[in-house]
């Protein structure tokens, strides 16, 4: 099913450099094919950088996931690294 956003504005070169950012730090994160504290955070700061969340944004993060991962969701290693 295609979704269509009829009122969305075409994306800026600043934020299509943001979202490629993005999806590198996700890329790199699931490389041991779990996401760390420490990686949730630095990618929930990323998103957070300019004070609000897109869908692009989501989108790229959920796409990336399911590009590396499959149908199989990462674990979350729940302990600290501080």
């Amino acid at each position: 099913m295609k979704i269509e956003s009829p009122n969305a504005k075409p994306l800026s070169s600043q934020e299509i450099a943001h979202l490629e950012i993005l999806r590198a730090v996700v890329k790199k994160a699931l490389e041991d094919g779990q996401f760390s504290i420490y990686e949730v955070e630095q990618i929930q700061s990323l998103i957070w950088e300019d004070g609000k969340v897109t869908y692009e944004e989501l989108r790229t993060v959920n796409e990336t996931i399911i590009s590396v991962m499959g149908d199989n969701p990462p674990a979350l290693e729940w302990r600290s690294y501080r």
